[in-house]
């Protein structure tokens, strides 16, 4: 009777002691999961070279495809950046963007990557000057703040050049300078109105990763909206134009982005140019 009692309390004793190394297994699982989630890295790209970049045009929410060589380009982004593996991409709703993306990540391994498409991604809007030749609005543009000519407001505004310039287009057509009947939704942006919206859609970018374990995200976007969101956000931006497929890395930290490393680097175009040899 003693024997056949010990022998119960022993194995009750086992199988509390099992369950607690089991919850206490679990529980250490969890933690491991939870101290594993990775870092969220967002790599800010222009998109490759177009028909419009070529011709000298304001592109704004028009639709200008990539060139031969813009698409050559995105494709050497891809090579360059060849052994990141993205967990999401985005795009702006205009297809020089979206098609960017979609070579980039074809060409880096990432191609089963789906491109989420936001307009909140999209170029600076120009209203009545879309398809204009930016030559033939530059006195115009530059007059709106007293200069003669384009070179000489980028000269004097410095890294303030950019929202400048937006806001340039913005007081023009809200005067109805050119004489269109573009209903109000239609007609430029304000340097405000880019920011706030290119703001909040990286921001929201950065937590939806960062909830889903966190990792690397491609955004493409375009040369202007990226250029007036770095110059509110960041005090490493002055203002030197962005070539296309260049690329600026933000880290998101402490429910905040920033920038990491250079701004508008083309060290992954070069490196892909150099593979595709």
């Amino acid at each position: 009777m003693k024997l056949a009692q010990t022998l119960k309390t022993t194995l009750s004793i086992a199988l509390i002691a099992t369950g607690a190394f089991a919850l206490s297994g679990t529980t250490s699982a969890q933690a491991k999961k939870k101290t594993t989630t990775k870092p969220v890295t967002i790599y800010l790209t222009r998109h490759g070279e177009t028909t419009g970049n070529v011709m000298g045009r304001v592109q704004g929410w028009s639709d200008f495809p990539l060139t031969k060589n813009g698409l050559a380009v995105a494709n050497d982004l891809g090579r360059g950046l060849k052994g990141k593996t993205f967990k999401y991409a985005y795009a702006g709703n205009l297809t020089r963007q979206e098609v960017t993306a979609k070579h980039a990540l074809k060409y880096s391994g990432n191609a089963k990557v789906k491109v989420k498409i936001s307009s909140a991604l999209r170029e600076g809007g120009y209203g009545s000057f879309e398809g204009d030749s930016i030559a033939t609005d530059n006195a115009l543009i530059a007059g709106v703040y007293g200069y003669k000519n384009g070179d000489e407001m980028m000269a004097k505004q410095g890294k303030a050049y950019w929202t400048k310039l937006q806001d340039a287009y913005y007081t023009l057509d809200k005067q109805n300078s050119q004489k269109t009947k573009l209903v109000k939704g239609d007609r430029a942006e304000s340097s405000k109105q880019v920011q706030k919206r290119m703001a909040k859609e990286l921001k929201q970018i950065a937590k939806t990763t960062k909830r889903h374990g966190g990792g690397n995200v491609l955004v493409v976007s375009s040369g202007m909206s990226i250029n007036e969101y770095l110059a509110s956000m960041t005090k490493k931006y002055k203002g030197t134009p962005l070539k296309n497929a260049s690329v600026t890395k933000l880290t998101y930290k402490n429910n905040k982005l920033s920038v990491s490393g250079k701004i508008g680097s083309l060290y992954y175009v070069n490196k892909g140019a150099k593979l595709a040899k």
